[in-house]
């Protein structure tokens, strides 16, 4: 065949098809991620014209802009190819236009084939699990795909330098220019590899490092060491078994960024302010942390985490370091928004902690996140080792909702309970390979390690709350104000309410005082080259205490002042000096109806509560505003534990509901809201008979005068004033 001169405008024809691919995600996206309803949502808040400050806008420009250059790469690419083979073959001016087509089809297919076999979740991946057979052979179409299209690079460049002798300018520039950004990636790729594999060990202090870690939402009940036997934990079981375990720890606020607040505080919520999650930092107590005292004592301090979605830790608290995805607004513009086929794969790649910092080793972009690309951060983070002892605080949130990540391996049709049991054994591997690094780099030789979870979860089982509807004492006709949910185990589409709802279910985290497996916690600690006693120990303990423990245990000055106490009597095994009974206190943060049940969409809890937060110009942290805070603290429910009582208090409410039209017309009906007042709940947690209001036999059998006057002199007068 006469070779003829290139196809005119192949570029611009191949440009213009991938913008069509481009536009056909985005068109499919759009409705799917209901993207709709958040930008209404964005449109009605005050936080739309500060999306528009370089702070927010310049990293999303950014993002948009690697994206565009990686298409165009992709279209140079193509090109290449194409008008290589083409001259390689001898095609004419159409042939090589149509080959060009295919070669960019093909192109196409592989990214989505890509995508699929790394990211089984993503919106894009769902085509090919509609045909068993497609998806059962999409591990062979991709390895062929791989190989027909590596070949075609291969030929392309044989032609380019040993065929073409007139090559023409933006042919040449475009064939080196792949090759170099080919060059560099791979020796990005291993080049990276090589820094994090190289043996840089932290040398031993004779101050012990301070390790805590954290295993976000984690129910003690859902470990194998403590009963659960359907749920694999080994290495969640070996701490435990070779620590000093405390059964009963609690937390006072079951919210992440409360809860570490008051790990690093040995405070109340109540007292270091952080009612909530996303509190403005400007609100809270300015005073010593853990972090800060340790940094006064020659610690370097360091926290990592996974996912800061929801939790504005900075080094105002205290850290010389943070180790993670960036935090900020953009991590749910971009964090979470973002489900493109080309995209997934970049941030896959060692240079996309670099060019997508809101997205790599986040949890939150569930759908992309691999447990081990976190741990790659935290290698990194700890890749050059000070000369001093360590403080490491990391948080891994994998035990969080939505329960999924990228190549889970979990079935499609996994009830709540499960998906959270696959998270559990996923967090435990994470957790084994985190202790193996930390070996590795010498943080384990003389160490003190705090295993803990910052609160639990509801999911929706018979006994996630305390209650019972056969143990209630009391005036029945009071029961209708305790809430019912449906059962997760429910069949699904069966209207049976007695058998498919329970006053005893529950759903979420710190929206319930009566659900103590959202305050129940996980507090162990465990010494690496310290002598540290492996104990179980009942008494109720909180994780306030920990920071006490740990100064007490170095010998540091306490963190004053601080309502945590020091457990360090239990490390040293000193059993007749055990805390005395105390009273706890807990209480809830904000309540989202749309965040409690066993489905939850993101996009309609943002949109619920956008226009509660404000932005911070100066580093884009979202947090929580001042009116809509004290709403919160208005609504909140509080409770105090004493021993085997719990004393609940709820605020007043407004319900929706059908009552009498009139006092002369009882037996017509009308719907509207009606007001339900402040009343307490008792609950003996050891019986598990409880009753609503105090005036029952049964209230009147607790230590009332105890119980009343321990509440009051803690929440009395923010209860009175609220009301």
């Amino acid at each position: 065949m006469r070779h003829t001169a290139r196809p005119k405008n192949l570029f611009n024809r191949l440009l213009c098809l991938t913008g069509l691919f481009v536009f056909g995600q985005l068109a499919f996206f759009y409705p799917h991620y209901h993207v709709a309803e958040l930008i209404d949502s964005l449109t009605r808040s005050s936080i739309l014209p500060v999306l528009l400050r370089p702070v927010i806008l310049v990293p999303v420009l950014q993002f948009v802009f690697i994206q565009v250059v990686a298409y165009i790469l992709f279209v140079s690419w193509i090109w290449f190819v194409s008008v290589s083979l083409g001259a390689l073959f001898r095609l004419s001016a159409d042939a090589t236009g149509w080959s060009s087509i295919l070669v960019w089809f093909l192109g196409c297919i592989f990214i989505l084939l890509l995508n699929h076999c790394y990211f089984p979740d993503s919106f894009f991946a769902a085509p090919f699990h509609y045909y068993a057979w497609i998806d059962a052979l999409s591990h062979f179409l991709l390895m062929g795909l791989g190989v027909i299209l590596l070949l075609m690079t291969l030929l392309a460049y044989v032609y380019f330098f040993w065929r073409d002798k007139n090559k023409r300018s933006g042919y040449v520039i475009t064939g080196y220019l792949l090759l170099l950004i080919g060059t560099v990636l791979i020796a990005i790729c291993l080049g990276d590899k090589y820094y994090l594999s190289r043996e840089r060990v932290h040398q031993p202090s004779l101050k012990p490092n301070i390790i805590l870690i954290g295993l976000d939402s984690l129910r003690p009940d859902f470990t194998g060491f403590l009963g659960n036997k359907r749920v694999h934990t080994p290495h969640i079981d070996q701490f435990m078994r070779q620590a000093t375990l405390f059964t009963q720890g609690y937390t006072p606020l079951a919210r992440t960024f409360p809860a570490w607040m008051s790990i690093l505080t040995a405070r109340y919520p109540k007292h270091h302010r952080a009612r909530n999650n996303l509190a403005d930092p400007s609100t809270l107590l300015a005073q010593t942390t853990l972090a800060t005292r340790l940094q006064q004592a020659g610690y370097e301090t360091i926290y990592a985490t996974d996912e800061k979605r929801f939790s504005n830790i900075t080094k105002q608290y205290g850290f010389d370091r943070i180790i993670g995805p960036r935090m900020g607004a953009n991590d749910f513009l971009i964090g979470g928004l973002n489900d493109f086929p080309l995209s997934n794969l970049l941030i896959r790649l060692p240079i996309g902690r670099w060019i997508f910092p809101y997205n790599y080793g986040n949890r939150a972009a569930s759908i992309t996140y691999e447990p081990d690309s976190f741990l790659q951060l935290i290698n990194a983070g700890l890749a050059e080792p000070a000369d001093k002892p360590v403080m490491l605080a990391v948080h891994l949130c994998l035990t969080h909702w939505p329960y999924t990540w990228a190549r889970d391996g979990q079935e499609k049709d996994l009830i709540l309970s499960e998906r959270y049991r696959s998270s559990v054994s996923a967090v435990d591997a994470q957790l084994g390979k985190l202790l193996r690094l930390l070996k590795a780099k010498g943080l384990l030789e003389n160490s003190l390690v705090v295993l803990l979870s910052d609160h639990g979860t509801a999911l929706g089982l018979p006994d996630d709350r305390i209650v019972a509807k056969e143990k209630y004492q009391g005036d029945q006709r009071l029961l209708s104000r305790i809430s019912v949910s449906r059962l997760n185990t429910a069949t699904p589409f069966s209207a049976n309410f007695k058998k498919d709802y329970s006053i005893g279910a529950a759903y979420g985290q710190g929206n319930d005082v009566l659900s103590l497996k959202q305050s129940h916690v996980l507090i162990a600690f465990k010494g690496y080259g310290l002598r540290i006693p492996s104990q179980r120990v009942n008494e109720a303990v909180s994780l306030m205490d920990v920071a006490p423990t740990i100064l007490d245990w170095l010998g540091l000055p306490p963190l004053k002042p601080a309502d945590g106490l020091s457990l360090k009597n239990y490390l040293l095994k000193q059993e007749n000096q055990a805390v005395s009974l105390r009273p706890l206190f807990m209480e809830t943060g904000d309540r989202v109806a749309e965040a409690e049940g066993s489905h939850i969409n993101i996009q309609n809890v943002l949109g619920k509560r956008i226009s509660a937060y404000s932005i911070n110009l100066n580093n884009g942290l979202l947090t929580l505003n001042a009116a809509f805070e004290q709403s919160i603290l208005k609504n909140k429910q509080r409770a105090m534990l004493l021993g085997d009582w719990l004393l609940a208090h709820y605020p007043r409410e407004t319900r929706l509901g059908f009552v009498p039209v009139s006092p002369a017309k009882p037996d017509q009906l009308t719907l509207k809201p009606y007001d339900i007042g402040p009343y307490f709940v008792l609950v003996n947690v050891r019986t598990g008979k409880w009753t609503i209001g105090l005036s029952s036999p049964f209230a009147k059998s607790a230590p009332l005068a105890i119980l009343l006057r321990e509440f009051n002199q803690f929440y009395g007068e923010e209860v009175q004033i609220l009301q």
